[in-house]
């Protein structure tokens, strides 16, 4: 198994691969690149692939 950002997976493959892999079009990869979110690829060792975007949940308070 491996994880790899998604940016970094798009200097490999075209869009529309990456779109046909994850089960997305490739205007959803597109605007996932745009919008500058963190996506990151699981991609496993019988080939199949995930796509998990990775976001905070809340706002961060500091602790005192």
């Amino acid at each position: 198994m491996q994880k790899i950002p998604l940016s970094k997976y798009l200097e490999q493959k075209t869009q529309a691969e990456v779109a046909a892999e994850i089960g997305v079009t490739q205007g959803a990869v597109w605007q996932m690149v745009r919008a500058g979110r963190q996506i990151e690829l699981t991609i496993y060792d019988d080939g199949r692939i995930e796509a998990h975007e990775i976001k905070a949940l809340g706002k961060c308070k500091a602790v005192a």
